[in-house]
């Protein structure tokens, strides 16, 4: 027995001993491959990124400003997207002949042009239902669909978050500067806010392995009531659907895997990356993307909190306190409230009936767009 905890001591030390820095040998260009993220979409806005790839020491998305992206027919129209920031290419709504055929044709900054395959138009059926689940711990979103014209079915989901929560202390007074409190108009009230994020997972599903086109309860996202302000309130979700063509899913995938799925020798080792783009200029040039065309359907729904099951909902607030200054504290009140300052006034304190102080927390206590977030409701909010 002592001469088998002595060999594993030695495996122990030599593999210790093992541990040297990996190196990645590529063909990299210099300036990075063209990556090109998005897709046609028939009756909504077309997003396409445009971006260069990094080198694997140092992970991140270099814009590619300066392109001319449009949409092309397989007879020859072309629709023109308007460059925004950050690599950006939008046309908005432009509702594209869903029998038609199309690709994307780019052309850099640098002269070099590129396009996708042509590729026919996936017809998107409706949400059958949008719907969740309250657990002890998390609420969990599920999405249902189906098709009867199709099978096996491809599918892609992308969802829009918005959510309402309110500050630890609501903020009745503003400072001047000047040593004196105004009442904070209805206008300016910094107490409830609404945030909004959009998903940054891949979620795909498909039917090969059944009998027909049907996806039901497919587990969309999940909510912890720990470490989120999400459910504090009330949520609302926009779920957006897509249907998909077998190769488009594959390629998907491929690309979950290798950004969501690498984490241990266990899980899908990374694979190599091209699509459906290629160079026209240089057609030897690897292009990393692939462009397919969709129609879309949404469904949103809301949750309130008084809906989810009893439980421990995280406010992010739990450290919050509030503090008071005597009225006649002039040099507190000015030092507390000076340009820059970290506190906010509350409220007036009185006493007896008589004004004795004034009561302020810490700003990210008192204002809730501090926490990202706008005091202008959304034009969908109910």
């Amino acid at each position: 027995m002592k001469m088998k905890y002595w060999l594993i001591g030695i495996v122990l030390v030599v593999l210790a001993g093992c541990k040297e820095k990996f190196v990645v040998s590529t063909d990299r260009p210099s300036g990075g491959y063209l990556v090109v993220e998005g897709f046609i979409n028939i009756n909504g806005n077309t997003d396409i990124i445009l971006s260069r790839s990094s080198g694997l020491d140092t992970p991140r998305r270099i814009p590619e400003p300066g392109a001319q992206v449009e949409i092309q027919t397989a007879g020859g129209t072309a629709y023109s997207l308007n460059e925004e920031p950050d690599g950006h290419y939008i046309l908005d709504s432009p509702s594209l002949d869903p029998t038609q055929q199309y690709r994307l044709r780019i052309r850099t900054a640098n002269g070099k042009e590129y396009a996708s395959d042509l590729t026919k138009v996936n017809i998107t059926p409706p949400i059958d239902s949008l719907n969740w689940k309250g657990a002890s711990d998390a609420v969990t979103v599920y999405v249902s669909t189906h098709d009867d014209q199709v099978q096996p079915g491809y599918y892609q989901w992308q969802f829009e978050e918005t959510w309402k929560y309110i500050s630890a202390y609501s903020s009745e007074l503003e400072y001047d500067n000047n040593g004196w409190f105004t009442i904070r108009p209805d206008s300016n009230m910094i107490y409830t806010c609404w945030r909004s994020a959009r998903s940054t997972n891949i979620s795909l599903a498909n039917t090969e392995k059944l009998s027909s086109n049907v996806i039901f309860q497919y587990p969309l996202t999940e909510i912890s009531y720990s470490g989120s302000d999400r459910l504090v309130a009330r949520y609302s979700i926009l779920v957006k659907q897509y249907a998909i063509s077998k190769e488009w899913y594959e390629w998907s995938l491929k690309v979950k895997r290798n950004t969501e799925l690498i984490g241990s020798i266990f899980d899908a080792q990374p694979s190599e990356l091209s699509g459906n783009i290629h160079g026209i200029t240089d057609p030897s040039e690897t292009v990393i993307g692939y462009i397919g065309c969709s129609t879309e359907t949404e469904k949103r729904i809301f949750i309130d909190r008084n809906d989810i099951p009893p439980g421990i909902v995280f406010t992010g607030y739990e450290a919050c306190q509030d503090y008071g200054l005597d009225k006649g504290d002039a040099v507190g009140i000015a030092e507390t409230f000076s340009p820059g300052s970290n506190y906010t006034p509350t409220h007036f304190i009185y006493t007896l009936g008589f004004l004795t102080g004034v009561a302020y927390a810490s700003s990210p206590c008192v204002d809730c767009r501090l926490k990202g977030g706008t005091t202008i409701k959304p034009p969908f909010w109910q």
